[in-house]
């Protein structure tokens, strides 16, 4: 069955903070890289990340915007943006960067900060 536009769009949303929230806490994609590839990977962390930039700045404008620190979250998906586009997974000091700039982006996003793992 079919979601309707806004439900749709909801479920996008929370599958790209769901992605970005797999790398900022350092989860291991083998999931994402054996079923996808890791050219299909990066695309699709790419894909969050500009999800959740163009959620951020539509939001900017309002009166009691959702992110709580617009700047600072659109500068770190930035930079996750560019990054991810060509990241080898398996290089380590790279992915510290890719998760560091995740870990920023969802921080400023919630005006909170993340736990460096989530309990078992």
């Amino acid at each position: 069955m079919p979601l309707d536009p806004a439900s749709e769009k909801a479920a996008r949303i929370a599958n790209a903070l769901n992605g970005l929230g797999h790398i900022a806490l350092g989860h291991p994609l083998e999931w994402a890289r054996g079923t996808q590839g890791d050219a299909k990977a990066r695309e699709a962390f790419h894909e969050d990340a500009t999800l959740v930039l163009e959620l951020v700045e539509s939001d900017a404008g309002r009166k009691s915007p959702a992110t709580r620190r617009p700047a600072e979250c659109k500068a770190a998906l930035s930079r996750f943006r560019d990054m991810v586009e060509t990241i080898d997974f398996d290089d380590a000091p790279s992915m510290a960067h890719l998760k560091e700039y995740a870990r920023q982006a969802l921080e400023a996003f919630m005006g909170e900060t993340l736990p460096e793992r989530l309990p078992d």
